[in-house]
């Protein structure tokens, strides 16, 4: 999988696949029939030669790429895909009276959790697992992954000025408790900005059917992926995912000094950059009036 985070960042792969000669190599990339560049050239009416432009250019931006294999004469070259999937950001492009920010999982400013609890970065376990004590300690600014039975974690958000605010939407990837009971778990997160309850949401989980897209090995039999969620906190109220959840109005809060604060009694999984499907913390952003 490929994540450009916007168009400028994809225009290669744009450029390589706005050719039709290069759309039917892929095809045939991707259902196997491509054995060889020679078979391809056959395959296609084109010559070897064109052949090996379009194959660079797709090798180039990442799409493909050759292998050595048994051919009549040596060996010869196969065409083998690299990407699966591929994810554009169109928006970050758009211009817009708002900002956007992405913090890291583990810059939290505030953490008051109880066992079962831990956190990961992609390289393993940071401190030892049930200890709330490495909430605190320096090294869970690396986290990729943060459980918890129970309480309650912050993140402090960048001030947006004094600009009069429209709405402040905060998105994150979230499941339910991590210990191997399945899609059918749901847990209970509550929500405040600063001090003030949003509202609460059910949480699916436990998603471990599959290994999320970005989740590093050896974290096997617990959570690997959850669902990206957004808490918005419009004119009109608080919503999770576009359904209300409150009537506290962004009208209620000093642009200024911002904390959203996610709080369980029932355990939550919440996913950052190298871990679960999107790859990503803890976006914010702010719509000014």
């Amino acid at each position: 999988m490929k994540h450009y985070t916007d168009v400028k960042q994809a225009q290669q792969l744009f450029e390589c696949l706005a050719a039709p000669a290069r759309m039917e190599i892929l095809r045939l990339v991707l259902s196997g029939d491509a054995q060889s560049l020679d078979e391809i050239a056959k395959t296609l009416h084109l010559t070897n030669g064109a052949i090996t432009q379009h194959v660079k250019k797709m090798t180039d931006a990442g799409i493909i790429k050759l292998i050595d294999v048994p051919g009549k004469r040596g060996t010869a070259k196969r065409p083998v895909p690299v990407l699966d999937r591929v994810i554009i950001d169109i928006a970050a492009e758009l211009e817009s009276d708002e900002n956007s920010f992405d913090l890291p999982l583990g810059s939290f400013s505030s953490a008051n959790v109880k066992p079962y609890c831990a956190l990961a970065s992609v390289n393993g376990w940071i401190g030892e697992r049930d200890d709330p004590r490495y909430f605190t300690y320096p090294e869970r600014s690396a986290a990729a992954l943060i459980y918890f039975n129970s309480g309650k974690i912050g993140w402090t958000l960048p001030s947006p000025g004094k600009r009069p605010l429209k709405s402040i939407s905060v998105s994150f990837e979230i499941s339910s408790k991590p210990y191997g009971h399945g899609k059918e778990r749901q847990s209970t997160a509550v929500f405040f900005l600063n001090d003030i309850e949003l509202g609460r949401a059910t949480v699916d989980g436990e998603f471990t059917d599959r290994k999320g897209l970005f989740t590093p090995s050896g974290f096997d039999g617990i959570a690997q992926y959850g669902k990206f969620k957004t808490v918005s906190v419009r004119e009109d109220g608080s919503y999770y995912d576009g359904i209300k959840i409150g009537n506290v109005s962004v009208d209620s809060f000093d642009p200024g000094a911002l904390t959203f604060y996610v709080a369980t009694e029932s355990g939550l999984a919440i996913f950052g950059n190298g871990y679960g499907d999107y790859d990503c913390g803890i976006k914010i952003r702010t719509e000014y009036k």
